[in-house]
């Protein structure tokens, strides 16, 4: 009985240890568009619904040299939608860490 709580503490931090590389070894993401970047136009900002405050933002950004990216609302919504890696790995570990739990209990 005693080394039972011993044992569901070395296998949760074997399970942790072997869950720690597969976290950290995902694929690079790809990149969300496939077509080089441009320089938008303020028609083209003003049909992605920006103000004229958020259109001279980005035209400030672009004059700096950097590359925005203006998406619609449903675009915005597609792209952040799901369950990413790091999401299902955590709740992996957390049944994981409930099923040891209660096989000590």
């Amino acid at each position: 009985m005693k080394i039972r709580l011993p044992t569901a503490i070395a296998l949760s931090f074997a399970l942790s240890q072997i869950a720690v590389p597969l976290a950290m070894a995902q694929t690079p993401a790809s990149q969300f568009r496939s077509v080089p970047a441009q320089t938008f136009s303020d028609s083209e900002l003003a049909r992605y619904g920006l103000t004229e405050a958020e259109t001279a933002e980005v035209r400030a950004w672009q004059e700096q040299g950097y590359q925005v990216q203006v998406l619609t609302p449903e675009e915005a919504e597609a792209y952040n939608a799901g369950l990413t890696n790091n999401n299902i790995l955590a709740l992996i570990g957390l049944v994981a860490i409930v099923v040891v739990i209660a096989s000590v209990v």
